[in-house]
């Protein structure tokens, strides 16, 4: 008897069944098939809740716009300017009061017009998605991951971020400037001219994407940006014939200058600038109830502080992506990155699925942390994407999305090292 004990050896310590569960649990989550299903399963969620939705205002504002510019571009904003010069705010989905885009992106749906309005909504939700995907599979071939858990990783990220749901949903065009943005990441190394092609068509949808020239190799800049702001100006020009010289000095008048000053207290609305006029600017915001909706105010009114905020973090996070470029030596993937997420931190309007521009960047902080091993970096990420996981407007406080985005902008631009060009942690090669 005992000499079978001595040979089973001492007994098992809870420390050691610790340890065990540790390597246990350590053997599970290093297998690539797990987080593939993962993957696999979050991605079925998009689909399956994106298929569900009753309505897609988005994209039945798209197919009015996209039907006035071809029946009657010249008065097509007259609806959308009176809005706003009555309550000056921009109004919410629905009739073409609130259809308040620029004409390339009228003409852009000009295609699915043609057809009934419930069938083109539907059409134009699947044609972003599908290029909603095809920016994701480029941007994948850019970054060539080699470490076998970064390639489900990315996936996974991708499928989670509820800004790409949000897109999808409402029926926007994010997919559309995502393929635009990635192809142009894609092609900078080999083909800068149609790189800035690629990146001037979608700057006329949206002109944010115009800010990826902040991460351009030196090499390429002068070619890239000719060919961006030569694609950017002839696609406006020509959008804005049918409305003629009057209709074009219209639009810029009394639609695009109003809305860009407008206020809005929807809780669905969540900038940099209604993040400080909501805290200390005084600026009411809509919060749920079991009524419906009630007007919140902050006790602090510093109204001239919170704007004068609002504008110098514009600057900041201007030169913090220009700053983070050079750092990194100019690593077009990132810096094109990082410019490209300014499209969710500078505009005064900012909807849930305009958070999507944070997605690139999210993805390359992703992939690259677990190449190098960064599991703090890892874990703040995991924390600051918790962020997004409720609606905005089923939160306290709206913007705590925007503290996320901000979060996750800081930390990415902190992150430069880990994309430096030509270092031992190396920069991306592009993969065609």
């Amino acid at each position: 008897m005992a000499l079978a004990q001595r040979r089973a050896g001492p007994p098992a310590t809870p420390y050691g069944l610790i340890a065990r569960l540790g390597r246990a649990a350590a053997d599970v989550l290093s297998r690539p098939a797990l987080w593939w299903a993962l993957a696999a399963v979050f991605w079925l969620r998009v689909a399956v809740l994106s298929a569900v939705l009753p309505r897609r205002p988005d994209a039945e504002l798209m197919w009015r716009g996209a039907r006035a510019y071809m029946t009657d571009p010249a008065h097509m904003y007259d609806s959308a300017a009176a809005f706003l010069s009555r309550f000056q705010i921009i109004s919410p989905p629905g009739g073409l009061e609130s259809f308040i885009g620029p004409p390339p992106l009228a003409a852009l749906a000009v295609p699915v017009a043609l057809l009934p309005m419930n069938v083109g909504v539907q059409v134009w939700t699947c044609i972003d998605a599908a290029a909603m995907l095809a920016g994701l599979f480029l941007l994948y071939r850019v970054l060539a991951g080699r470490h076998p858990l970064a390639r489900p990783a990315f996936w996974l990220a991708a499928a989670y971020f509820p800004p790409l749901f949000a897109d999808i949903g409402a029926g926007q065009r994010g997919g559309v400037l995502l393929l635009g943005a990635t192809a142009s990441i894609w092609l900078e190394a080999s083909r800068p001219v149609l790189a800035g092609v690629a990146g001037g068509l979608v700057a006329a949808l949206k002109y944010y994407p115009a800010a990826m020239v902040i991460g351009v190799s030196p090499t390429n800049r002068i070619r890239y940006v000719a060919a961006l702001a030569a694609v950017l100006v002839l696609v406006t020009v020509a959008s804005f014939i049918p409305l003629g010289l009057s209709g074009a000095v219209f639009y810029y008048q009394h639609v695009l200058i109003p809305s860009l000053a407008s206020y809005n207290p929807d809780c669905a609305y969540d900038s940099v600038r209604t993040l400080f006029m909501r805290t200390i600017g005084g600026e009411q915001y809509a919060q749920p109830s079991s009524d419906g909706y009630v007007l919140v105010t902050s006790p602090l009114h510093l109204p001239q502080v919170a704007l004068a905020l609002s504008y110098s973090s514009a600057v900041v996070f201007a030169g913090a992506a220009v700053w983070a470029a050079s750092r990194s030596g100019w690593n077009p993937a990132y810096g094109m990155s990082v410019g490209f997420a300014l499209g969710a931190l500078i505009p005064n309007e900012v909807w849930p699925y305009q958070w999507l521009a944070l997605l690139p960047l999210v993805l390359l902080l992703v992939v690259r942390g677990i190449e190098q091993h960064k599991l703090k970096m890892l874990a703040l990420l995991g924390v600051f994407l918790l962020g997004f996981y409720r609606q905005p407007c089923d939160l306290i406080f709206p913007n705590l999305w925007t503290l996320a985005g901000i979060a996750i902008f800081a930390l990415g631009v902190w992150e430069n090292r880990l994309f430096r060009s030509g270092s031992r942690e190396g920069g991306y090669e592009t993969q065609q």
